[in-house]
């Protein structure tokens, strides 16, 4: 059975050996903060249902990351960036780019936090990606991702609840006015 010509073997320490194509290598010219020898990657589902995915390194088997997409937990995350930060990664439009952030996963998931001071920005047309360091103080290095989806939770049930109170609102007056006639 002959190898594919674009087809790799890598070895990891997660995931074994896997094979991959040279399209599917995603590169990090300047690294990622603290790996700045590690220059390409694999983007890799958890599983089918996850918002999880992993950055298996592919400069060392032993190195992959946790990722997630942070509008997913904290749906107001705004990454505000020059274009000279992201020139490099040849962006057309905004709608290109994709954003995702570094999880950190203890051995009790309640207390994973999430790196949103420092997001990924991927350009996935030409599979050039970045880590861009926000200049802004609005986020930390270890956000709790379960505190932002409670938050998230309890304001859609507010929201939900003022909807059905205006629905309940608008039926009542409704019925009251045809009592009144």
């Amino acid at each position: 059975m002959q190898k594919e010509p674009d087809l790799n073997k890598v070895t990891t320490s997660r995931f074994g050996e896997i094979e991959i194509r040279d399209t599917e290598v995603i590169e990090l010219p300047q690294g990622l903060i603290g790996f700045p020898e590690l220059k390409r990657y694999l983007l890799l589902d958890h599983d089918k249902e996850s918002p999880f995915k992993w950055l298996q390194s592919l400069d060392d088997g032993s190195i992959a990351f946790v990722l997630i997409n942070p509008l997913l937990f904290k749906p107001d995350y705004e990454v505000e960036v020059t274009d000279a930060e992201v020139s490099d990664l040849s962006l057309e439009n905004e709608d290109d780019a994709v954003i995702s952030v570094i999880v950190t996963m203890p051995s009790n998931p309640q207390n994973m936090t999430a790196n949103l001071k420092a997001p990924l920005v991927f350009n996935l047309k030409n599979r050039k990606g970045k880590q861009i360091i926000l200049s802004a103080n609005t986020y930390t290095t270890r956000h709790s991702i379960m505190e932002e989806m409670k938050k998230f939770a309890s304001q859609s049930a507010i929201e939900e609840a003022q909807a059905a109170s205006a629905v309940a609102k608008e039926a009542y007056d409704n019925q009251t006015e045809k009592v009144a006639k």
